[in-house]
């Protein structure tokens, strides 16, 4: 009884932690597909408009430092639970009309979904062992992906039915909500799996012991470094690239219609496939760099074919799907780093993602408004994409020399 209870519980809380950051990805992705409808309702730019997409990613920045705080001080549960109500602030979206009050509630999004993200991988790692932890946080990651493909396929038709883009955002919030006290049931805490023993002073020099470790490590860094070409590749997909297709192209009607949908659509299912090509790739023995330097190099090739090459939608389909394949093939590899570092635990898996998210979310956060600058300066995507093209090209070595070598985890 006690066994089943115990699994009940776990695919309980593997379920809460992957929905809410579906349903949180959503409405997060849903702002690329609205944005002419919010640029028109509003009388914004595009720099304007797509900053209540990136708000969310500079409030990341910050909810990552305190998330870390949260667990430091409380827990994973609490830290979590903190995070769902945040997300759900949404649900007072309809009763503000200003500029300004959306960015402020959005921010607030931002910040819980940065306690929602930065929970995925040490959730995961207190309720799996290791042999199955590489497909669950494959799982994990994934859910941004699925609820991008989501938005791109659903997200004008939703906020039609509904009533405009403001009822659609608040929809999804109030989904999380439910999420939220559902977690209540499902989630627990580290701290009481650990030794009720051991006094109060030992407990905390060892969180100081794991917090040093999460900044000191370039494991830490190296995965910051290699993570930022993919991160701005899935987020330029969502956010830009409706609207490139829709006004810089040169395609025919038919086939913008077309692009504009299925591009970000195409890519982000070949992101949920790849991250289970890298589980076969670990499993075979081949090492973790190989892939990703590789995956890299891969996805700088495929985007410049892309944006700059093809020019029939044929084309850009094709290499939509394999750039979207060598985005996330590392998965696997790089978010099962922390948790196979020698002497591991849940709490200094927290601290490493807290301080990874926090830096990386403040490079794709100036990167994203390079990119929408450029647009608004130059009228069109010419410097942007291929901003993003050299840049993902320098932090691919860069990455590779930071990440330690194998004896630097468990055998």
């Amino acid at each position: 009884m006690l066994n089943f209870l115990f699994h009940s519980r776990r695919i309980g809380a593997e379920v809460v932690i992957f929905m809410v950051y579906a349903v949180f990805s959503v409405s997060w992705s849903t702002t690329g597909s609205l944005m002419p409808q919010i640029q028109a309702q509003l009388g914004i730019n595009t720099q304007q408009a797509s900053f209540i997409t990136t708000s969310i990613v500079l409030a990341k920045i910050f909810g990552s430092i305190f998330t870390g705080f949260l667990v430091y001080k409380f827990g994973l549960k609490k830290g979590y639970f903190l995070g769902c109500l945040l997300i759900s602030s949404g649900i007072f979206l309809p009763f503000v009309d200003s500029y300004l009050g959306i960015l402020i509630i959005r921010f607030l999004t931002g910040l819980g979904s940065a306690c929602a993200l930065i929970c995925l991988v040490p959730i995961a790692q207190q309720w799996f062992s290791n042999k199955a932890l590489s497909i669950v946080l494959s799982l994990n990651i994934s859910s941004q992906t699925f609820g991008t493909i989501f938005a791109l396929i659903f997200a004008e038709a939703i906020a039609m039915s509904i009533g405009n883009w403001k009822l659609s955002l608040s929809f999804y919030a109030w989904i999380n909500l439910i999420l939220m006290l559902l977690w209540l049931v499902v989630g627990k805490d580290q701290k009481n799996d650990q030794n009720t023993q051991t006094t109060p002073s030992t407990k905390n020099n060892q969180k100081r012991k794991e917090l040093l470790f999460a900044f000191k490590s370039p494991m830490t860094w190296g995965m910051i470094i290699h993570h930022v070409g993919p991160l701005l590749f899935l987020n330029v997909s969502f956010t830009f690239l409706p609207d490139f297709y829709t006004k810089y192209t040169h395609l025919d009607a038919d086939s913008i219609n077309i692009a504009k949908i299925y591009v970000p659509v195409i890519a982000n299912i070949a992101m949920i496939i790849s991250p289970y090509i890298g589980v076969f790739l670990k499993k075979k023995g081949i090492y973790y760099k190989n892939v990703l330097i590789i995956s890299d190099l891969m996805l700088v090739l495929c985007s410049a074919l892309m944006f700059f090459v093809f020019k029939d939608i044929t084309g850009i389909l094709i290499t939509t799907f394999f750039a979207g394949i060598f985005s996330a093939t590392w998965v696997p590899y790089i978010f099962s780093l922390p948790s196979e570092v020698k002497n591991s635990t849940p709490t200094q898996t927290h601290y490493v993602m807290s301080i990874f998210w926090a830096v990386l979310f403040s490079i794709l956060t100036i990167n994203m408004q390079i990119i929408a600058y450029s647009v608004d300066r130059f009228g069109n995507y010419n410097f942007g994409f291929g901003y993003f093209i050299i840049f993902t090209l320098i932090c691919a070595p860069i990455s590779w020399w930071l990440l330690p070598n194998k004896k630097y985890f468990e055998k």
